[in-house]
């Protein structure tokens, strides 16, 4: 294991992802929703924290996509990811909180939030410092994207 690269590991990393993504066509509707809410999720994050913002942006709410590639220069220059630790996922249906049960499993959802706690530095300082960010996730065209809150990663 020792003798692969970043760049194998990477590769390994997508193709587990490339067979969840194809394993979900088995999946109950609601199921399959939150399995590729999840993976995209995972992917957005991945790739946000690597400072690959070209292929994160393929995420992000088209709305929210100019305001995210001009921050992301600045992200991409002052701030170094350590950490991160999903803490909290919510999902919603009409903005009505959607309870996981066996009785409503198949019930679907139209957006969630995610809160996540960041640990990072954020340049010209050098203290490790904390941020939680709560992500919104919506549902769009049968596609799940993120409205980011990149401003939290900003002096």
């Amino acid at each position: 294991m020792n003798n692969l690269t970043g760049q194998h590991l990477n590769g390994i990393k997508f193709l587990f992802l490339f067979l969840l993504i194809v394993s979900c066509g088995t999946l109950g509707p609601f199921k399959q929703s939150q399995k590729e809410l999840a993976i995209k999720i995972q992917a957005f994050n991945f790739e946000f924290e690597s400072k690959a913002f070209a292929r994160a942006a393929r995420f992000v709410h088209p709305d929210f996509l100019k305001d995210f590639q001009q921050k992301s220069l600045e992200v991409s220059k002052n701030t170094t990811f350590l950490e991160n630790t999903t803490l909290d996922l919510k999902l919603f249906k009409d903005d009505q909180p959607v309870h996981l049960t066996p009785s409503n499993s198949a019930k679907d959802f139209n957006r969630s939030e995610v809160t996540i706690r960041y640990q990072v530095t954020i340049l010209p300082s050098t203290k490790l410092k904390t941020i939680i960010v709560t992500q919104e996730w919506i549902k769009l065209k049968d596609s799940w994207v993120v409205i980011p809150k990149i401003n939290s990663f900003l002096n």
